[in-house]
């Protein structure tokens, strides 16, 4: 008696072996993509035209300095010279210096750990290296600067790290208001009102713990409780327009541009300067991006201008806002 054998055909183990064959490949590219996204602008990250002022009483020092540290250092520092040390301390509270080397009677360093810790490091660092070199150039004389934060971080949270690490909370709460109203949800009047709650009881919560209980954040709590509510409510309000016009695609491709791509460049670890070119300022103009700019500045530079910011974060609500309206007229039309 003969046992009877089961023979595949080369059709059925195409596809038994083709829709494995296609997670597999398709799981390494989206790895491999978003580890390149995140990891790239780190690991690549150099100091770029760094704006440091200057402020002396020798003439055509600031270019001395600049010529010195081309020499030794390319396109790190751009040194802008100021008339006097109100000016240079001016330019600090505008951000628009991260520090000043100021030689008069006294060498100063002035620095601004609330615009970024890296820069100040860097600035300290830099005080040190020229003072060695002004020594050696005067001799016997010693030349040692002072450092003074002008916009140092708060005393709870001395490294700014709380800030650093809610920045994913920040961007994600908008993220799951607008995927939940997607799915959850039919009518535009429910989006819109579950993106305002949740976006205001979400905001009064992120900023309560960034804020009164640890201490990363410093500046006045319902201007801060209003970024963030902006912020989630204008991410939540694009995340469910996008659904709505263009289906699972149109939701795939804000989620990838306002998580995968804008939270590695949004300037929360490091500073624009430090991106390759041209990436760090493109993500100031995404959600993330100007509110983490904006919450720097109210709690650390409340005289600096933010007019960009605010008006960034508009923008997007706006958007978000059209592309709700819109999207039940086109369906309808298709119809």
């Amino acid at each position: 008696m003969h046992e009877e054998q089961t023979v595949v055909s080369t059709p059925e183990k195409a596809s038994f072996l083709k829709p494995v064959i296609q997670i597999a490949v398709m799981v390494t590219v989206i790895v491999s993509a978003i580890l390149t996204i995140f990891a790239w602008p780190v690991a690549t990250a150099t100091p770029k035209n760094l704006p440091v002022g200057v402020t002396s009483n020798v003439p055509n020092l600031t270019q001395g300095i600049q010529t010195q540290f081309d020499q030794q250092q390319p396109g790190v520092f751009k040194f802008i010279e100021y008339n006097d040390l109100a000016a240079a301390k001016t330019a600090i509270a505008h951000r628009e210096v991260y520090g000043a080397l100021v030689l008069t009677d006294e060498a100063q360093m002035l620095i601004a750990s609330g615009s970024s810790p890296v820069v100040a490091q860097l600035l300290e660092n830099l005080s040190l290296k020229l003072g060695a070199q002004l020594t050696a150039l005067g001799g016997s004389d010693v030349v040692s600067f002072t450092v003074e934060d002008l916009a140092p971080l708060g005393t709870k949270d001395p490294r700014g790290a709380g800030l650093s690490a809610g920045s994913l909370p920040l961007i994600i709460a908008g993220i799951v208001v607008g995927l939940l109203g997607s799915m959850r949800l039919r009518k535009t009047s429910q989006k819109f009102l579950v993106s305002g709650l949740a976006a205001t009881l979400a905001s009064f919560s992120i900023v309560s713990i960034l804020n009164l209980w640890l201490g990363s954040l410093q500046g006045n709590y319902f201007l801060e409780v209003a970024v963030v509510a902006l912020s989630i409510a204008a991410v939540s309000l694009v995340v469910m327009g996008a659904a709505a016009l263009a289906g699972r695609v149109g939701l795939l491709l804000i989620i990838g541009l306002f998580f995968i791509i804008g939270n590695p460049i949004a300037g929360v670890s490091m500073p624009v300067e430090l991106y390759p070119t041209g990436f760090g300022a493109f993500g100031q103009y995404l959600p993330l991006g100007a509110e983490i700019h904006l919450l720097r500045s109210i709690s650390y530079f409340p005289e600096a201008s933010t007019v960009t910011q605010w008006a960034t974060l508009g923008g997007w609500f706006a958007l978000g806002v059209l592309l709700l309206v819109i999207a039940p007229e086109r369906k309808e039309a298709k119809a």
